[in-house]
């Protein structure tokens, strides 16, 4: 798709545009962390209030290399939720990191669609959308919110005691028995979580709304460094129109070709030239590399702490050594 829309746009109209944008880039880049520190915010008020909660600095880290992970892996946007479990190992309790990720995910969400409802109300003015394309438009958001209000209710009547029922019907309950008191204890905190602090879910969805609105930001920055006649309302709509697209396609490993036609599109429907579109989206890709580059090398460095934390069997004094049976007491379960 790529190739195609760079063969019929211009090789040299793209990468010319690519070029004029030059010191900027290193804004671009940089204004990411805006959007990672309002999301780390949102995924903060997601733990349980009166409890000390892992170290602002630990959830950033966490929250860039999970997104890694959800980028470069063609795992659905699921695998950086496991990531980010996984580097708070040691920093608190893993049944209320478990649950804080889970519900974290639904607040996300919810804020994305908060941040789609309001800024499509505010472009879609701005675009060469038909009437009946802007209805479908908003018909496909209320489907969408009314399936992410039936995931909300499953939630806070506990969905994974209620999946682990399913499996256990469908699967046997030999082989999820090991995982039972697991599930339970995170369902619990989970339940937990909605029904004493349904403030801090409300805060929660605002923060990660707030992170979807601060790429504005980078959208402002991109316009101008391509040399686009730019106010903050063509901006806005860049980044509405690009988050809605991104989002249908978002099972695509690195955004292949989805990123780059996906800016084009958007850049036509608001009656911009398509080249820089496409250049638009050759910028976001090398911004989204370099993060995920960022989101990896915190993952090395992780797991070289691990390993250098992690005592040899000829070191460990009396009982410290393996526990009999191949269990290791160090780790939570």
């Amino acid at each position: 798709m790529f190739g195609v829309l760079l063969t019929r746009l211009g090789v040299a109209n793209v990468l010319g545009s690519v070029a004029t944008v030059g010191w900027v880039m290193a804004l671009i880049i940089a204004a990411e962390i805006l959007a990672y520190a309002a999301n780390t915010l949102g995924w903060r008020a997601a733990f349980p209030p009166g409890e000390p909660a892992p170290p602002f600095p630990r959830l950033l880290a966490a929250r860039i290399a999970g997104d890694a992970a959800n980028y470069l892996t063609p795992t659905a946007t699921l695998g950086g939720e496991f990531v980010r479990a996984r580097l708070l190992e040691g920093h608190a309790p893993m049944p209320p990191v478990v649950a804080s990720v889970m519900v974290a995910k639904l607040t996300q969400t919810l804020g994305l669609v908060a941040f789609l409802a309001v800024g499509l109300v505010v472009v879609l003015d701005e675009t060469t959308l038909s009437a009946s394309a802007r209805a479908a438009v908003f018909a496909g958001l209320a489907v969408f919110t009314g399936v992410l209000a039936a995931l909300l209710i499953l939630q806070r009547r506990g969905v994974l005691t209620t999946l682990l029922r399913l499996g256990e019907r469908w699967i046997g309950p030999q082989f999820l028995a090991p995982l039972r008191r697991s599930i339970e204890e995170v369902d619990a905190e989970i339940v937990r979580r909605h029904k004493e602090s349904g403030g801090r879910i409300v805060l929660s969805a605002a923060g990660f709304a707030v992170g979807f609105a601060l790429g504005t930001v980078e959208s402002f920055l991109v316009l101008w460094g391509l040399g686009v006649p730019v106010t903050f309302k063509l901006a806005l709509a860049v980044e509405v129109l690009g988050v809605a697209f991104n989002n249908v396609f978002f099972f695509v490993p690195l955004r292949a070709g989805t990123q780059e036609a996906g800016k084009a599109l958007v850049f036509a429907l608001l009656g911009l030239d398509p080249a820089r579109g496409l250049a638009a989206g050759v910028i976001y890709r090398i911004r989204e590399l370099s993060w995920a580059l960022i989101g990896l090398g915190i993952l090395a460095l992780h797991r070289l702490q691990a390993r250098t934390a992690r005592p040899s069997p000829a070191a460990a004094g009396p009982g410290q050594g393996p526990v009999p049976g191949g269990a290791d007491r160090r780790r939570p379960a």
